[in-house]
């Protein structure tokens, strides 16, 4: 033990509650030094140590399997757990299961398997036998148990899932779809994985009335997944009230980016997916962000039934971010039509429109004409567009960074950094000057306006996972509305 010094000597005559208190708002690494002082500190600011824990190899996984085996109660003191490791550095992952299952006060979990489909599927053995581990935990841990008390991972409010299948790059969603039947889960979100059909969908829970409309989901997150409609409406039935959707379809799955097809469903039809939605949650959904792989074919108009996104029975939807391409369906790419009051949700108040390409053309310069996702006349008459409360209007443009790229540096007076590239140049002074023609406009209609850039790491796939290099986003311009 490390000797008492005078101000720790004061400490120890202070009632455990206050310490305990003290404790909480330390960093581990001072924790570590209360940890030494003396046994009563150590008793007390140990379970601190354990709040929060990430697993990043195989050996950090064995550690910490030995150190809960050697006190049990250690399991119940986890808060948080992140499982990220690389591909060749998971000896040692096949001993939490155990373990998992006593985090009786987990509240936030992480597992993530690495992109590993280019390796044979005889080398991918241990992670699928891994996720048929956990599998199981979720299914002891969902409403299905007749007893609460017997259900494992009890306080779980967020879980993240980025897995991969056996023999293809996107793996069924049946497999953890009791996920959605957990009673407590407040945010889900799960990557690289199809709905399925409905006939293997939780199949013996679709009409049980005790479980429709039960569970806390509020959040749901499906990233790169292949969604079929009437199989998202049966995942969709369960939540009380879902305030958050965000939905994108793994195009890079469809056979024409890779040499093997896993998508089955392919594109969703925007009728019948805003159906599945319409079923559930018309009355709860406030955010609902899109990036959906169906484009329309050159003989199809934009009125013609089915062939848009009809979102105006959602009445609760208070923020819209939709993609480039998802943005096509709720508007004509020509000049506007002033017919997206038919398309949009009639409340909504921040617009957001990303994943507009960088390229070679510059932001506001595209094939011969500004390049500027929608019309000022948006603005202009926002209740002839169906968006009479309208805030805020969000363009979000993408670039891949390059490897040999130098690395940010401040520009702005407020310290934030943005790519001091040439393009980021030709982009800024072409977006002032267009930006600033059209301020006046957003300003008398006190919408503001901003325009974002988001430096998409080389190489970038999403998931991104935690041990990779994420997207960064940066402010390049906004408006501020005129004051009341």
């Amino acid at each position: 033990m490390i000797a008492p010094t005078p101000a720790s000597l004061l400490l120890l005559h202070l009632p455990d509650e206050i310490l305990i208190s003290v404790f909480g708002f330390l960093d581990v690494p001072t924790l570590r030094h209360a940890f030494l002082v003396c046994k009563h500190f150590n008793g007390l600011a140990e379970p601190f140590l354990y709040h929060t824990v990430q697993v990043l190899n195989g050996l950090q996984a064995a550690a910490l399997s030995a150190s809960l085996y050697a006190n049990p109660r250690r399991a119940t003191w986890i808060r948080s757990l992140l499982v990220s490791t690389k591909f060749g550095e998971d000896e040692g992952l096949s001993m939490l299961p155990p373990h998992l299952a006593k985090m009786h006060n987990l509240q936030d979990l992480c597992l993530e398997t690495p992109d590993c489909n280019a390796k044979f599927p005889e080398e991918r053995v241990p992670w699928v036998n891994l996720q048929d581990r956990y599998e199981r935990i979720f299914e002891s841990a969902s409403a299905v148990v007749p007893n609460p008390a017997n259900r494992v991972l009890p306080n779980l409010r967020r879980c993240t899932l980025h897995f991969v299948d056996g023999q293809k790059e996107m793996y069924s969603m049946t497999r953890y779809a009791m996920l959605f039947l957990h009673p407590n889960l407040r945010s889900l979100t799960i990557s690289c994985a199809s709905t399925d059909f409905p006939d293997v969908l939780l199949a013996p829970f679709h009409d049980d009335h005790t479980l429709i409309k039960s569970t806390n989901l509020e959040h749901l997150h499906l990233e790169e997944c292949d969604i079929f409609s009437p199989s998202l409406a049966i995942l969709l039935s369960f939540p009380r009230a879902l305030k958050s959707l965000r939905i994108s379809e793994g195009i890079r799955y469809d056979g024409i980016f890779s040499a093997r097809s896993s998508r089955v469903h392919g594109n969703v039809a925007p009728q019948p997916f805003v159906d599945a939605l319409s079923q559930h949650c018309t009355n709860s959904l406030e955010h609902l962000s899109l990036a959906l792989g169906y484009m329309r074919q050159g003989f199809e108009h934009i009125d013609f039934e089915g062939s848009f996104l009809n979102l105006t029975a959602f009445h609760a939807m208070k923020q819209l971010d939709l993609d480039v391409r998802t943005a096509n369906l709720i508007r004509v790419r020509g000049v506007c039509d002033h017919r997206t009051w038919r398309r949009l949700p009639p409340n909504l108040e921040t617009f957001k429109i990303f994943g507009i390409p960088f390229g070679d053309r510059p932001p506001f310069h595209a094939r011969r004409r500004v390049w500027f996702p929608f019309e000022p006349c948006l603005v202009n008459d926002k209740a002839g567009h169906g968006m009479r409360m309208l805030k805020n209007l969000i363009c979000s443009y993408e670039y891949y960074r390059e490897d040999d790229e130098e690395p940010p540096r401040s520009i702005s007076d407020d310290g934030d950094s943005v790519y001091e590239t040439s393009q980021v140049a030709i982009a800024q002074q072409r977006m002032m000057d267009r930006c600033n023609e059209i301020a006046p406009l957003f300003h008398r209609r006190r919408v503001r306006l901003e325009i974002e850039l988001v430096v998409l790491p080389n190489g970038f796939i999403p998931p991104y996972l935690f041990t990779e290099d994420e997207p960064r986003s940066f402010i390049l311009w906004e408006s501020a509305p005129r004051s009341t």
